[in-house]
């Protein structure tokens, strides 16, 4: 039979946990009342590390106010848009009159149907949203207007004589944490912002447009192509369902093709009606 589990195992993993992964080995052997040694053993067969990762809080650091008064919106928000050219449209970002049009737009019932009236759906979506773009850019009062695309910060670890100048000026200018998880001083090296002008993002919301409109005939021509599939296919199926009535002798024709066409036509007519 095993042995039974020590409850201050999970105790200790809780408490390192707590401390988020800041406890010594030796406070928690202390607590625990065990060796250093057995507390090593725990943390490495359990995998508090592991353990201490997934359990942090996803987003910013406590007291972090970056985001304040940009919190996401119910649909998205659109914090991190450039010039809006790959964002992605919804109905709420048109004008409404239009978004009401391409809601009423139906091409009929069939999850084939569906599925290509939402994608149509969808690219009439992004036509308008792009179009409304290009007017913001093309407007007169764009006209001269730059508008930043990127910035980019380079900074490099501070030297000892800059850690020196700053301890005699008696500025503290504070640590940066880095990626790795370690705090480092760090000084600005070079900050590059790169600006387009209204001009060049309205070229780009054309080129995109362009694109656009290609997408919405390829999408038009293959509901039409599904469309005349199936009236083919309706119209195979009468002709069959009239060879055999006649073969049953349900129905007798003239072998006169006009005569025999009239009545698969109105046959059809009498489905669609």
């Amino acid at each position: 039979m095993g042995r039974k589990r020590n409850l201050e195992r999970d105790a200790s993993l809780k408490r390192y946990l707590d401390s988020g992964g800041k406890a010594t080995l030796a406070k928690l052997a202390e607590a625990a009342g065990v060796s250093k040694s057995c507390i090593s053993k725990w943390k490495t067969e359990d995998k508090w590390d592991e353990q201490l990762k997934g359990s942090r809080r996803k987003g910013g650091q406590k007291g972090n106010k970056n985001a304040a008064g940009r919190t996401p919106k119910k649909d998205g928000n659109k914090n991190a848009v450039t010039h809006g050219i790959y964002a992605q449209a919804k109905l709420n970002d048109i004008d409404q009159e239009k978004a009401e049009h391409i809601k009423g737009i139906a091409f009929g019932e069939g999850q084939s149907r569906l599925r290509m009236t939402e994608e149509l759906q969808s690219l009439l979506v992004r036509k308008a949203y792009l179009e409304g773009l290009l007017e913001r850019y093309t407007a007169q009062k764009a006209e001269g207007e730059y508008y930043i695309d990127k910035i980019v910060h380079m900074v490099v670890h501070k030297s000892v004589k800059d850690i020196t100048e700053e301890e005699k000026s008696g500025v503290k200018t504070g640590e940066v944490k880095d990626p790795e998880g370690s705090r480092e001083k760090l000084k600005t090296a070079m900050k590059s912002i790169i600006k387009s002008s209204s001009f060049d993002r309205a070229m780009k919301i054309e080129a995109e447009l362009n694109r656009l409109h290609g997408r919405i005939i390829r999408q038009i021509d293959s509901m039409k192509s599904l469309e005349m599939e199936e009236r083919r296919l309706k119209l195979e199926e009468q002709k069959y369902k009239l060879a055999k009535q006649r073969l049953t002798g349900e129905i007798e024709i003239d072998e006169d093709e006009e005569e025999e066409d009239e009545v698969i036509g109105s046959l059809v007519d009498g489905e669609n009606g």
